[in-house]
């Protein structure tokens, strides 16, 4: 009875492992492919190290002189891009159509004292691998924490 016991308890235990195993190793591939990609955008990398991990459609929309442009953008419309961290993954989902398939991972690194960056990189399905659908970079502002006004005792 002990066996059959231990025997259940472990296959069950290997069981519930392997479920999760398709999402987290999407998800691992995806933030992977996502740091590589930022690293590139904000340091020193280049289209040919990343645009194999576009989609179809991203890869004729954006070329190597398109993703020149995006880094140059960034850096005079944004600012130097400091830290970038993982901070969400959201996958879309509605009760009427259920997930559309789409992950998209979101990053927050600071540009100066006022300013912080989001970038957010949108992954879909293509050749059963995550390629990269979009790119956003946003600029916004960073919200100082006021202190806490004593309220006068009511009488």
């Amino acid at each position: 009875m002990k066996k059959t016991l231990m025997a259940l308890a472990l296959s069950m235990a290997v069981s519930a492992s392997c479920f999760a195993a398709g999402a987290s190793g999407r998800f691992a591939a995806e933030e992977k492919t996502a740091d590589a990609l930022i690293a590139a955008l904000i340091g020193n990398g280049t289209y040919e190290q990343v645009s194999k991990s576009f989609s179809q459609p991203l890869k004729a929309n954006v070329t190597a002189e398109k993703f020149a442009a995006l880094k140059k953008d960034i850096k005079t419309k944004v600012g130097t891009i400091k830290n970038p961290s993982f901070v969400q993954l959201m996958k879309p989902y509605t009760f009427q159509k259920g997930y559309n398939g789409i992950d998209a991972l979101i990053y927050l690194g600071a540009v100066d004292a006022e300013k912080g960056a989001r970038i957010l990189i949108a992954f879909i399905e293509e050749n059963n691998a995550p390629k990269v659908a979009d790119i956003n970079v946003s600029l916004m502002p960073l919200q100082q924490a006021k202190p806490a006004q004593e309220e006068a005792p009511k009488k």
